[in-house]
């Protein structure tokens, strides 16, 4: 359709001149045709110039005909005149009766009429000679003999065909290149004269000298190896992204949580500037002459803060039930001029000037002082207002005020000599206990194991898209390698044990690195409850998971058509199924509501392997964490049931089982079940006429006249979901060494018929045998003997022709010895 689009678009706007590209390039005749009338309905007026591989096209849309070989021009003229020129005469096609004819004969035969007659081929069930442009007056004298000696001779048709155009290209081709090395069939003759020479082995040497299980093995495994070695992608999934995870990720928390003791710490109002956050403070006023409030905050004296005096006025409140902070306050004894009123006044001037409602506005305040001094009494007091936020604060102010009364009265001692006295004060807290190290270790030991499963998700997304692309419905070599004679478990084994391989980089590093950071819960570095056994533990769980991880991926390889989605949609089930649910059930443990429900759900949530993996770590986390707090005795046992016992059996039998259950999906997806399914469907048509030979071949093949073909379709019927009839009762067999030209426009079912006798699509009704062997029930078999190429190019493309030629010449059984000679050949 894409190419019919770009035919139209060329024609449209009248243009003169017309360029096209080979304009029918994948087009089935049908289509071709239809191209063909457009394009001579619209020749008048127009130049048109066209590049086609297509013979009979040039010969019908062609006035002058130009063929180019090796970038050079070497004929051109009308096609009458390329053919007279260029022609080697006429074909003469006999078709033999295989158990009458004799080729000697027949040569012998034509000869007699046509002395300069050459063979040009002789196969099947057909015979070949090229006889020259002057050898066509005894025609008419040899058809005559040749029909009345039909018979004797062993022939049951013949035909003569004058050189086509075809022809006429190849003749061309030939004499730009006489030598012809790089031509098929010189190769082939090679191979057919190597062959006589002994130097190939038959079936059955090959398979004593090497199991064909372990020889496809063998090539399976270089594949992927072959494949992998390009595909950046996959390296970066399986290897360098989970393992550049989980070293961030234990870096930045080994970094952030390190577990020492803190060092001493002066406390002081250095970190801040004085004038953006200023310290304000109110002296509630005495009955004394000589209040010593305004002293003692003068700068000489209280340094370290920018004091600043704040007006209240007396009383602190007019109302007698004032609202401060959104409570109304209903006591007498705020009106007065007390401690009470003047706290609440003061507290609230504060809060208006650091949060933009007073006329003052400032960056932060931290501290502030309601102060009463009264010389005559010698009464100092004050009250500290700190901002909680800063933890050390209520500290660092007390001692600033202090230290102001100390400069004050020292000041006015009868000495007079001690004004500079400077308190300091430092806070230097206890060292860590054993136990307080123990937990801290711990949390960054759960912290771990989270990293350590979310690297992990990314794992199956790389397995799974290999897999899944490897049998999308344009692309299929899985279906390819199964026909060229690949069974089942050694495509299933060699994916596991490369994968497992795989797998390998990514889990080594993450030992390695669990090691090298010390996450004590998981090494037993630094653990007094950790056993001997606990790493060795974890390395057994990396490896069961690996082996589990692997065949999980493989099952839900099956519910995916596109890698691009596969790989998507696999990420995110491995996140939830792993990560989150590993997270769920650790909060349900830790309610008394909810653990009983949770300790049953497990039981179903260890299907998933990552649930396992991250499950399995937190258990020995939070094992390490209860002995320390509980004064558990005893060393912790990995190996119990409640901490990685459970998961540890689990991902032994997953492993086993998913694997099992994929060869089991495999099977069911890949052969026929039994004949009795094919012959569910109904087998009815309406009425339509029948061509007298198909209903002739019909009735030999149901007679059983041709069991003993090499290939027998019997009803062979396929129609799709929503009653699409494919394939309507094909009926017909093929002899040995036949030919078998199989014609139709796209969508006539040639592609369906295909399929089915490849075992890639089930048919409706009816059945076939190869070989003898049928293909319902004897699958297997029936792959052993052929040799397919599909529609769609089954190739990988990350693999080179010689490796591509390699891997299957490996399928098919060709020594070791023999395959670089037959690739090169």
């Amino acid at each position: 359709m894409k190419r019919k689009l770009s035919v139209a678009v060329s024609l449209l706007g009248d243009s003169s001149l017309v360029f096209l590209d080979e304009p029918t390039s994948g087009m089935d005749p049908y289509s071709r045709r239809s191209t063909w009338e457009i394009l001579l309905n619209n020749r008048n007026d127009r130049v048109m110039v066209l590049t086609t591989h297509f013979m009979d096209e040039a010969d019908i849309l062609g006035d002058r005909i130009a063929i180019m070989a090796e970038g050079e021009m070497r004929c051109c003229g009308s096609s009458l005149f390329l053919k007279n020129r260029f022609g080697a005469g006429y074909n003469l096609t006999l078709v033999k009766d295989d158990a009458k004819c004799n080729d000697d004969a027949v040569t012998a035969f034509v000869n007699s009429f046509v002395p300069d007659a050459q063979l040009l081929s002789n196969v099947g069930s057909e015979i070949a000679f090229q006889l020259p442009l002057q050898s066509s007056s005894k025609f008419a004298t040899m058809f005559a003999e040749m029909d009345r000696q039909l018979q004797t001779l062993g022939l049951l048709s013949y035909g003569v065909s004058v050189t086509t155009l075809e022809e006429v290209f190849i003749k061309v081709a030939e004499l730009a290149d006489e030598n012809n090395q790089h031509t098929l069939g010189n190769n082939f003759a090679r191979m057919d004269s190597a062959g006589s020479d002994g130097h190939y082995q038959s079936c059955d040497e090959i398979v004593t000298t090497e199991s064909i299980f372990q020889r496809h093995l063998r090539a399976l495994l270089l594949k992927r190896f072959r494949y992998a070695k390009r595909d950046k992608k996959a390296i970066i999934y399986v290897a360098a992204l989970p393992v550049l995870l989980i070293a961030v990720g234990l870096g930045i928390l080994k970094a952030s949580s390190s577990v020492s003791d803190d060092s001493l710490k002066a406390l002081t109002t250095d970190p801040y500037s004085g004038s953006a956050t200023p310290t304000p403070f109110f002296c509630q006023a005495g009955t004394g002459i000589g209040e010593w409030c305004s002293d003692v905050m003068a700068s000489s004296y209280f340094s370290g803060a920018d004091a600043r005096m704040l007006t209240i006025p007396e009383p602190a409140f007019d109302s007698n039930s004032p609202t401060v902070f959104d409570v109304a306050y209903t006591d007498p004894s705020i009106n007065a001029s007390g401690a009470t009123g003047y706290s609440l006044a003061l507290g609230q001037q504060i809060y208006e000037h650091g949060y933009g409602k007073g006329a003052d506005l400032v960056e932060g305040q931290y501290g502030g002082y309601l102060v009463y001094g009264d010389s005559n009494q010698n009464l100092f007091s004050y009250n500290v207002f700190t901002n909680t936020t800063a933890s050390h604060s209520s500290v660092v102010f007390k001692a600033l005020m202090d230290q102001a009364v100390y400069r004050f009265f020292a000041a006015n001692s009868s000495t007079g000599s001690a004004s500079n006295v400077n308190l300091r004060v430092n806070n230097y807290p206890l060292p860590y206990t054993a136990a307080a190290k123990a937990v801290l270790n711990s949390n960054t030991s759960f912290t771990a194991s989270l990293f350590i499963c979310i690297a992990f998700t990314f794992l199956p997304a790389s397995i799974v898209v290999f897999l899944v692309k490897e049998k999308q419905a344009e692309h299929n070599s899985k279906h390819q390698q199964l026909v060229s004679g690949v069974s089942l478990p050694a495509f299933w084994l060699s994916n596991y044990i490369w994968d497992f391989i795989m797998y390998a980089v990514p889990g080594v590093c993450a030992l390695a690195l669990i090691y090298v950071f010390k996450i004590s819960a998981l090494t037993g570095q630094d653990c007094d409850n950790c056993s001997s056994s606990t790493f060795p533990a974890v390395i057994l769980l990396f490896v069961l998971f690996g082996l589990a991880i692997c065949p999980f991926t493989y099952c839900l390889s099956f519910l995916f058509k596109e890698h691009a989605s596969a790989q998507t949609y696999t990420i995110v089930l491995n996140f939830m199924i792993g990560v989150v649910l590993m997270l769920t059930s650790f909060i349900l443990d830790m309610f008394d509501s909810t653990s009983d429900v949770n300790s049953v759900l497990k039981f179903l949530w260890r299907f998933s392997p990552l649930f396992n993996l991250g499950s399995a770590l937190l258990n020995m986390v939070t094992a390490d964490v209860d002995s320390i707090q509980y004064s558990e005795d005893g060393k912790t046992n990995p190996f119990s049931g409640d901490v990685m016992g459970w998961e540890l059996l689990y991902l032994v039998f997953t492993a086993a089982g998913y694997m099992s259950f994929t060869l089991y999906l495999d099977y069911a997806k890949t052969f026929a079940k039994t004949k009795d399914d094919a012959h569910d469907h109904e087998n009815y048509d309406e009425n339509h006429e029948i061509d007298e030979d198909v209903q002739k071949e019909a009735d030999r093949v149901a007679a059983g006249d041709a069991d003993g073909d090499a290939v027998k379709l019997v009803g062979l019927r396929k129609v799709y979901p929503g009653g699409k009839v494919a394939v309507r009762n094909l009926s017909f067999g093929l002899k040995r060494g036949e030919c078998f030209g199989f014609l139709g426009i796209n969508g006539a079912g040639k592609t369906t018929t295909m399929k089915m006798l490849t075992g890639d699509v089930q048919p409706s009704h009816g059945t076939a045998t190869l070989g003898g062997f049928d293909i319902l029930s004897q699958q297997i078999e029936v792959r052993r003997q052929i040799g397919y190429c599909p529609q769609f190019d089954a190739l990988f493309d990350l693999l080179s022709v010689r490796e591509h030629l390699e891997l299957f010449g490996a399928i098919k059984g060709i020594p070791q010895a023999s395959l670089d000679r037959v690739v090169m050949e």
